[in-house]
């Protein structure tokens, strides 16, 4: 069953099936010559897709860069080729960015101290306690969060001029900023825990050799991870405690514990999208739940009548019973029923999407670090993913600063 508004193109789209099905069958069997296989279009140089960028023929504008904080000018004293006397005629600037000749810099602080005769107190002027400046403790958070080791960081800045900087040093900087951003982000999970709806998911990481998670919850503006050896729905609970919006998951069961879930539409016609590749009744099936998957976006928002909404779910059901009918087709079926109102939970909530992508997301990091670095060690780099990266993250989703975030941390 097909509503009329989608009915062309279904069929077309079965048309076209049944096209390169009998093209497939003609031309990829185990006798076809190799002279008689499909060739690839896009290897001639009309049909080769372009890679983004600027389009053909542009001649862009150059990278937008601060205004110069000094000037050189660069001079001709004669022709190189005759050595006559040169006139000028214009000029052409080129703004350089780079390190200054010297990266680092040394500064004595002097703190005077003073003698209260009245108190009888010896009082010292405020002062830098650490060796190390907010802006250069900074960097070595930033780079840390950039899947650099502490022994690697300790490294570069050695050879950039700091003798002294060994990993013990970039893990007490490490753990200084974390102490200092726990009250933030006890605030950002009250605020998260307070949203209408949030995004959650998780990714594994392992934690001294031994497999482990990292959960992600997140909301457009806050991101809150925490590392765990549990993948149990106890530490979802934990982190959200008794959360009354909508939560927007995958199909892994530990949600099902909230009262309001919407499951992920990506993920299914992902699901349902493979299965179509290699069968014609499914690929009928998956024309129709993309026209569902249209019909619920469409209507996101507005408050639709429970007539339009009974239509939806009626037309769902019927993809359910016509996926049962077919062998390879009962896996998806019990996708959908396991689902049940959970794949529409977005019409009865304003603004809550239907797809799960801004917490896959917001776990790439994560997966980025397990790729570079392997695992986390110990508590300490617990506490680095919990606090730091959640918070640089947050600032990251409300599109602040991080380096001057930092800089402002570090000199409280």
């Amino acid at each position: 069953m097909v509503c009329d508004k989608c009915k062309p193109e279904f069929d077309l789209l079965l048309a076209r099936i049944e096209s390169l099905e009998r093209r497939l069958q003609a031309y990829e069997n185990a006798h076809t010559p190799s002279s008689k296989q499909r060739k690839n279009n896009t290897q001639n140089g009309e049909n080769k897709p372009r890679f983004p960028g600027k389009p053909k023929g542009s001649f862009g504008g150059g990278i937008n860069l601060p205004p110069p904080e000094r000037i050189e000018e660069h001079t001709l004293q004669s022709c190189p080729e005759c050595h006559n006397n040169l006139e000028q005629r214009g000029m052409r600037t080129q703004r350089v960015i780079d390190f200054p000749e010297k990266p680092l810099t040394v500064t004595e602080h002097q703190m005077l101290r003073y003698y209260c005769s009245s108190c009888s107190f010896l009082l010292e002027a405020n002062g830098p306690r650490d060796i190390y400046g907010s802006r250069l403790r900074s960097i070595i958070v930033m780079l840390k969060n950039q899947t650099l080791s502490c022994g690697k960081i300790a490294e570069l800045f050695r050879q950039l001029g700091a003798p002294s900087m060994s990993a013990a040093e970039v893990q007490r900087i490490h753990g200084e900023f974390a102490t200092k951003l726990e009250a933030n982000q006890i605030k950002n999970k009250e605020e998260l825990c307070r949203a209408p709806y949030v995004h959650a998911d998780e990714t594994g990481m392992r934690k001294d050799g031994k497999n482990g998670y990292v959960w992600g919850v997140f909301t457009p503006f806050i991101a809150i991870l925490s590392a765990t050896m549990s993948r149990g729905r106890e530490h979802i609970k934990n982190l959200l405690g008794d959360y009354k919006g909508v939560i927007v998951t995958d199909g892994y069961n530990a949600y099902d514990s909230f009262p309001l879930r919407q499951r992920c539409w990506a993920h299914l016609i992902r699901e349902f999208k493979k299965y179509a590749e290699k069968n014609l009744e499914i690929a009928v099936q998956y024309v129709r739940i993309k026209c569902i998957y249209k019909k619920i976006g469409e209507l996101l928002g507005k408050s639709p009548s429970n007539e339009a909404i009974g239509k939806i779910k009626l037309e769902f059901q019927d993809i359910v019973t016509c996926l049962l009918a077919i062998q390879e087709g009962r896996k998806l079926a019990t996708l959908l029923q396991n689902g049940g109102d959970d794949w529409s939970t977005a019409l009865y909530h304003h603004s809550v999407p239907l797809e799960n992508n801004h917490a896959e997301r917001g776990l790439r990091h994560i997966v980025l670090h397990r790729k570079m670095m392997g695992c986390y060690r110990n508590e300490k780099g617990k506490r680095f993913i919990d606090i730091v990266i959640s918070m640089l993250q947050t600032w990251k989703l409300q599109k602040k600063n991080i380096f001057q975030e930092l800089c402002a941390l570090g000199q409280t």
